[in-house]
């Protein structure tokens, strides 16, 4: 019996007629309610409006801006691009696109958001005029990017007295930053804009952002002008008062400039003020506090006031990230003001709360040349020699991982296409020479470079199968499945249908005409196809366990063959090639196939369950079964009955063709909706298609380059090692002539004691003789 037609069924037994005024069932009454709420919600849900009111948007234009300020910048930017996308034109939508620009500077993603301050300055609209000053704030901070923490470029190391002095003997600036993310053009078209407005109507963040410009330009006297009329004299800090942020910044940026100017007076007046406030809203402005006692700090040391230096140096917390250059500092600070014994206490205590920092190397051979002053040459030699074995026995570590097989290139390079998303240099750097390596600027960004191209390609191939899932979800027969909203009232408006029925066996009893066997059977066919999952999705997910212990047996070794080479690199000490080596990276790449092919296996069982998903034939079934059951009963009416009855039977008709309406509106409105959803998949497969056909162009570069990198970051590494195995070696040479000077002083003491003596015997001798006569 086919459940895709109607069902003609030969008549139940008849039972009594009840009477003609019997009131109706209960139970009828019941489902047909129950029906008619569910079709209801369907109709409301297909009569809204296509488009969000402009309430609408304002409200999740907000809501972006709270994420923005609440630290989730990335759900703050997909809704302000939503807005942007989706609702162009609308004042939203302008708001919008300043703050993804927002949210794009505190992902990193500098270029893009450039290019949403640019627009927003391009528009003379007015929400877009209101929002130019910003813009053009953000842009300068763009042209002039913020430092690194701590204002040198190698945190803790460039700003250490001995090493800065070095550099500016040789004209080197030790803060110099990164480069501009602007053209020259565009500065200098900045620049006007800046110019053409009065500084009385600039608002606070533009003027900040002014004399940060320009002291970041060396334009330092100007710079001074322009903070100084935003933060007066007579101004507190720490209050409440508008643009916070950007008046203790402000603050900060002309003691700089003040200092850069020489009047270091003034300078220390503005660093005092910051230091004076004691409640601080966030991290952020703590650091600048921090930043201004460092700053008042060397600003006493550079004038011989070393107790003022050493009481700013203190005020540095163990959590602040400046604690490791303050206390090497203090040993300096120390050292000038000829407390010994104070300075290798501060030297101790660096380097057992900080055994790891950049200030480390530094902190020991310091220490060594504190001893010399101390005339203690056991000690001093000792510490030159520790220092000496320490970064020899490094140095020897490293050695394997440049002369492995006939070209260490090749090795590095299987490491990094054996798995680019999760490449460290701790897999070719021994354990104790990484912190080393984590401060070459040319190793760290080898690695990134390395990771963002492995990451960018397992993206890639990852958008493509979820594109590709899309496209079959977009073809689907059930597509009011696709949307939350419409699905919910599709999948209840399959259950209004089987209440429908089952209202219509009701008032069939009710009527005195029993249903029979065979709507009895349908009704219990239909309740199994609700209760029943379909099959073909269940075997499809039982595939997903073998696939599973696949993937974790193949992360299993390639963890324990990361850990054969880390033992053998960290016990090999041989300096020659290792064949060792050549075999991993060969068993490197197999299990990198291996794992790229379990990706592919995973997407494709990923594609399959949602093909199924999407064209699984059950809920085009039980919809059939549901409309023959209606039939059959609707053929098994005679007529007749009590008038509640009959009007109870009217009614389910009647839903039965709305039902009917609402399941085709229903249809209409997820067509509409993915009208737009299936041009921009096309749009998107086509991008994708482009970009993975530059990404397979830029490939081979990306990863020769990544490798030479990489390679020259670890001769790096090696050549760093050498140059502090020579400043050891320099230190025993200045052990050794400190002593030798010592017993050179001591032997012309000595001598000189034998000649004051010899005269005096002379003398002695003489005066006797002359006496004697």
């Amino acid at each position: 019996m086919s459940l895709r037609s109607p069902v003609l069924a030969a008549p139940g037994p008849r039972v009594p007629a009840p009477a003609a005024d019997a009131a109706p069932s209960g139970d009828a009454a019941r489902l047909l309610s129950d029906a008619e709420d569910a079709i209801k919600a369907a109709e409301q849900v297909t009569a809204t409006p296509a488009g969000p009111s402009a309430s609408d948007l304002a409200e999740r234009l907000v809501a972006g801006q709270v994420q923005l300020e609440g630290g989730d910048a990335e759900g703050a930017a997909i809704v302000f691009l939503d807005l942007l996308e989706n609702a162009p034109g609308t004042p939203a939508a302008v708001q919008a696109r300043y703050y993804l620009g927002e949210a794009l500077l505190q992902l990193r993603m500098r270029r893009w958001a450039s290019e949403c301050f640019s627009l927003t300055l391009a528009d003379a609209g007015p929400e877009a005029r209101r929002l130019h000053q910003r813009s053009v704030a953000r842009l300068l901070e763009l042209a002039a990017p913020a430092r690194a923490r701590g204002h040198a470029r190698k945190q803790g190391l460039s700003v250490m007295p001995e090493l800065r002095a070095r550099m500016q003997s040789v004209g080197l600036d030790a803060d110099r930053g990164p480069g501009s993310e602007l053209s020259a053009l565009d500065v200098t078209r900045l620049r006007g804009w800046v110019a053409a407005v009065p500084p009385d109507q600039r608002i606070p963040e533009l003027r900040y952002a002014w004399g940060r410009f320009l002291f970041l330009s060396k334009e330092y006297g100007e710079a001074l002008v322009e903070l100084d009329g935003l933060v007066p004299a007579d101004l507190p800090l720490g209050t409440s008062a508008p643009a916070w942020r950007s008046l203790l910044r402000a603050t900060y940026v002309a003691g700089a400039a003040a200092a850069a100017l020489g009047r270091l007076d003034d300078a220390i007046v503005r660093f005092d003020r910051i230091v004076a406030t004691r409640s601080l809203p966030g991290a952020a402005e703590q650091e600048i506090r921090e930043l201004a006692w460092m700053a008042r700090a060397r600003i006493f040391h550079d004038r011989g006031d070393y107790d003022g230096a050493l009481l700013s140096y203190r005020s540095i917390g163990r959590a602040s990230p400046l604690y490791a250059s303050a206390l090497y500092e203090i040993a300096w600070t120390l050292l000038r003001a000829d407390r010994h014994e104070a300075a290798l206490a501060a030297l101790d205590q660096l380097l057992r709360e900080t055994p790891h920092s950049a200030a480390a190397a530094e902190a020991k051979s310091l220490r060594g040349k504190l001893q010399i002053r101390r005339r203690n040459w056991k000690a001093a030699e000792d510490e030159f020699a520790a220092l000496r074995r320490h970064f020899d026995d490094q140095y020897k570590a490293v050695a394997p991982a440049l002369a492995v097989g006939s070209d260490a290139l090749d090795y590095v390079g299987a490491v990094i296409r054996s798995d680019p998303r999760h490449f460290s240099l701790d897999t070719l750097v021994p354990r104790a020479a990484i912190p080393l390596a984590r401060n070459l600027p040319r190793a760290v960004q080898a690695e990134r470079l390395a990771r963002e191209t492995g990451e960018t390609e397992h993206l890639l191939r990852e958008t493509m199968a979820l594109l590709e899932r899309m496209e079959i979800a977009a073809a689907s027969p059930e597509r009011a499945l696709l949307f939350t909203d419409l699905g919910a009232h599709w999948q209840a408006l399959d259950r209004a249908a089987r209440d429908l029925g089952e209202a219509g066996e009701a008032l069939l009893t009710a009527v005195g005409r029993s249903p029979g066997g065979a709507a009895a059977e349908m009704r219990r066919t239909v309740d199994a196809l609700f209760e029943r999952p379909s099959k073909h999705l269940r075997r499809v997910s039982d595939l997903a366990d073998p696939l599973a212990a696949a993937r974790a047996e193949t992360t299993a070794l390639r963890a324990r063959l990361h850990g054969l080479e880390y033992a053998h690199r960290e016990s090999s000490r041989r300096g020659s090639p290792d064949p060792f080596f050549q075999e991993a990276a060969a068993l490197r790449s197999e299990l990198g196939a291996l794992e790229d092919s379990l990706e592919a296996a995973h997407r494709g069982l990923q594609t399959a369950r949602a093909t199924l998903r999407f064209t699984d034939p059950l809920p085009g079934t039980r919809r059939d079964a549901i409309a023959a059951h209606n039939v059959l009963v609707g053929n098994l009416w005679p007529g007749g009955g009590g008038e509640g009855v009959r009007e109870q039977w009217q009614r389910r008709q009647r839903l039965l063709i709305r039902l009917d309406a609402a399941r085709k509106r229903l249809g209409a409105a997820a067509q509409a909706r993915l009208a737009r959803a299936v041009v921009v998949l096309k749009e998107e497969r086509d991008n994708l298609t482009r970009y993975r056909d530059e990404l397979e162009a830029l490939r081979p570069r990306a990863d020769v380059t990544a490798a030479e990198a990489v390679h020259a970051g670890i001769r790096d590494v090696a050549a760093d090692l050498r140059y502090w195995t020579i400043r050891a070696d320099v230190g025993l040479l200045d052990v050794a002539w400190a002593t030798k000077e010592a017993e050179l002083e001591l032997a012309r003491e000595l001598e000189r004691t034998r000649d004051r003596s010899v005269k005096n015997i002379d003398r002695a001798v003489t005066e006797a003789l002359e006496d004697s006569e």
